[in-house]
């Protein structure tokens, strides 16, 4: 404990490799795609030894992306930073565009994530200038009151699944508040975006008629608030000069399956590392709970990847990227970057100086990142508050709720003497 605060050291720590400097294919021990890349996958990208290694073969990396596709790989914050604001990089995959012929076809998920510019363009200035700091701060008497009452339905002294009981279904419920969504239509939402909770690594598709369901659900709400608009983020998208039904559903659509996901993962990996660390959880301090979550959002980097595509040939670190290829900064990789963070893999919540890249940045960034701010502070600092001795409770596994579902077992207030 040092006079500012817990420092504790070692996060994910690997022994730095021995003997002389590998080939990185042969040091991650990855597997060759046809083309003769190494093949990265969603779990290495979340490994830190895996990332520290690749880190320091080099700040630019050609492989296969998960074995869909040729790209480079960015792992130091400085080739990261710069090539993220670099204009001569796209948001969209260099390739034709599928067009959606039938009434019931909706876009596939990862198309909303790289649409073409003009597109992508239109989508993010009808989300930002509706989703402005003032209408974030409006909304954090709600957040809170989310917060409540989620915790207030679980029983504290026994054990819980964190996740299923408020890592997931809270960031989903403040999104509902933003876009005003009524508690009757929400079950629709639920489950269209869990189903693209990240399990293990892998995304659990979601079924056909969820996401039609869905769909169907929001055009009737976004039609309602067209003709009677409230003060909800969908309402204020709707009444914005030039914006379209089709417009206004892509942006709610991408605003969900994008909202959730990274504060579920902050949220969950985030509380089990402080829970992890003896007394760290006890003497978290609130009016440190700013800091506390931005340093969170460094060591846990809930997002793996920010992607750009070449437009025209590009020269990072001294290796020249030809147009048309990916540029993917691993973000996890970035965040844990000696040479821009002071001991990189200490988790100090008093860290001074702290530009992570957990949210992106240029024109990418994250949209709704003032949003998952007030979330996790939100969410740190109510559990801190009402569950000071909230713990792990790795001996007790309660049910899943939904099979193969990631579980993190906790009881929010132990019992000095717990019933035998």
């Amino acid at each position: 404990m040092t006079s500012k605060g817990f420092i504790f050291m070692d996060i994910d720590r690997a022994q730095p490799p021995t003997g002389p400097k590998k080939d990185p294919v042969e040091s991650l021990g990855a597997d060759m795609c046809p083309a003769g890349l190494p093949t990265v996958t969603v779990q290495m990208l979340r490994d830190p030894d895996t990332l520290r290694r690749m880190r320091e073969a080099g700040a630019v990396h050609h492989v296969n992306m998960g074995g869909r596709e040729p790209g480079w790989i960015l792992t130091r914050h400085d080739a990261a930073a710069k090539a993220l604001v670099d204009p001569r990089l796209r948001g969209e995959p260099p390739r034709a565009w599928p067009s959606r012929t039938g009434p019931q076809e909706v876009t596939d998920e990862e198309d909303l994530f790289f649409l073409p510019d003009d597109v992508h363009a239109r989508l993010r200035r009808m989300i930002s200038r509706q989703l402005t700091p003032r209408r974030v701060a409006a909304l954090t008497a709600r957040i809170q009151r989310e917060a409540d009452r989620l915790l207030d339905a679980v029983a504290p002294a026994e054990t819980v699944d964190f996740i299923a009981s408020f890592a997931r279904p809270f960031p989903v419920a403040v999104l509902c508040e933003l876009l005003g969504v009524p508690e009757t239509g929400r079950g629709h939402i639920r489950d269209y975006v869990y189903g693209w909770i990240a399990e293990g690594g892998e995304a659990t598709p979601v079924t056909k008629s969820a996401g039609l369901a869905m769909t169907e659900y929001l055009e009737s709400l976004i039609a309602r608030r067209w003709t009677r608009p409230g003060d909800d983020l969908i309402s204020a998208m709707a009444q914005a000069d030039g914006a379209s039904r089709t417009d206004v559903l892509s942006a709610v659509r991408l605003l969900l399956i994008a909202g959730h996901r990274p504060v579920t993962r902050l949220l969950t990996d985030g509380v089990a590392m402080l829970l992890a660390r003896p007394g760290l959880w006890r003497h978290l301090d609130p009016a440190r709970v700013e800091t506390t979550v931005e340093e969170l959002l460094r060591v846990v980097t809930p997002t793996s990847l920010s992607s750009r595509y070449v437009k025209a040939d590009i020269e990072i670190d001294g290796v020249v990227l030809p147009e048309g290829g990916g540029v993917h900064c691993a973000l996890g990789a970035v965040n844990r970057d000696p040479a821009r963070f002071r001991d990189p893999d200490a988790f100090d919540p008093a860290r001074p100086d702290n530009p992570h890249l957990a949210f992106g940045l240029g024109h990418k960034h994250c949209l709704g990142a003032a949003l998952a701010r007030v979330e996790a502070r939100t969410a740190i600092a109510t559990l801190a508050r009402r569950f000071p001795r909230m713990r792990l409770a790795r001996d007790r596994q309660p049910r899943p709720d939904r099979p193969g579902a990631r579980r993190m077992p906790v009881i929010l207030d132990p019992s000095p003497t717990p019933a035998p």
